[in-house]
């Protein structure tokens, strides 16, 4: 494979900030050219555990896609258009700054950042609709596995980039610039990278909107299932048999989202908030000094009102 193809502009995260809306703008826009689904996960070098339990395996390295396989995931570009990747668990991941330097330090990256309280809660309900869990609330998740929050710790995450790549390769969304004038946003992000602010009508349509199960037992069967698929060889080239297929695998979607319904959560405690307040406030101060940005009403804390996460 040429030393030349090289991706122009990174998503990196965060995850239930925006992620999904930024994407598919970079879908839709005729001078960007998004990879074959939204997360390639391509720079990763830790394995996510539940990728572990899917392949039933302890290795806790990811195996290198190589660059043959990023060349395939562009098949569909266009010339002229710029190559565009976006996966949130780069935010996350130790080894991806020095992965994206390595294959571009030229390279364009986009961070999403929310609130990170509706943050957390958000992929609370968004992991349990696809995976099982031993807890059925929020307020037990935080007490079992509080490290899991280190994820929205957004400044110890930008200041890992910020050794790879200068402040100007940068553009952080804040979700409160999202909503209160997308289009902003949007022309923001053409200049950024570069192109023309075209209408686009996915600068103002709702992506990725809150999900509840409907059924707890279809969900741990599906999960059962990809875990037999992803253990032995056989049942990996049966799985990547059915990927490859687009009927079966649309199929394969529909069924799915027949088990989910598409409404709000219920409202977080006034507990579990103010923890998560307490817990976000220290890295939160750095990042509204990094931003130049007065962040303090991400920790206010609301009289007796919960927080619901879309």
């Amino acid at each position: 494979m040429s030393r030349d193809f090289k991706l122009d502009i990174i998503g990196v995260g965060a995850a239930k900030a925006g992620t999904t809306w930024t994407a598919t703008i970079l879908d839709e826009h005729p001078d960007t050219c998004l990879g074959h689904g939204k997360e390639l996960d391509y720079f990763l070098e830790d394995m996510p555990l539940y990728l572990q339990q899917r392949l039933g395996t302890t290795e806790t390295k990811m195996r290198p896609k190589g660059e043959k396989w990023l060349k395939e995931q562009f098949t569909h570009s266009k010339p002229g258009q710029l190559k565009a990747e976006f996966s949130p668990r780069y935010f996350g991941d130790p080894g991806s700054p020095r992965l994206i330097h390595e294959h571009n330090p030229d390279a364009k990256l986009l961070i999403n950042l929310r609130n990170p309280v509706e943050a957390a809660y958000s992929f609370y309900y968004h992991y349990i609709a696809f995976h099982p869990s031993e807890v059925d609330n929020f307020g037990d998740a935080i007490k079992i596995v509080p490290e899991a929050l280190d994820y929205y710790h957004y400044i110890n995450h930008i200041e890992r980039f910020a050794k790879y790549f200068p402040r100007e390769q940068m553009n952080i969304v804040l979700m409160d610039d999202i909503k209160a004038d997308n289009q902003k946003v949007y022309r923001d992000l053409c200049e950024f990278i570069g192109v023309e602010a075209v209408p686009l009508e996915a600068v103002t349509k709702r992506a990725n909107t809150a999900k509840q199960i409907r059924s707890t037992h279809m969900r741990l069967a599906f999960y059962n299932l990809q875990l037999f698929l992803g253990k032995h060889a056989a049942t990996r080239r049966m799985r990547d048999l059915i990927a490859s297929n687009k009927a079966i695998k649309d199929m394969w979607g529909r069924i799915k989202q027949l088990n989910i319904r598409h409404e709000k959560y219920e409202e977080m405690s006034q507990e579990s908030r103010e923890q998560l307040v307490e817990l976000f406030r220290e890295p939160n101060e750095r990042l509204g000094e990094f931003l130049d940005r007065d962040l303090s009403h991400w920790m206010k804390i609301p009289e007796h009102k919960g927080v619901k996460a879309s």
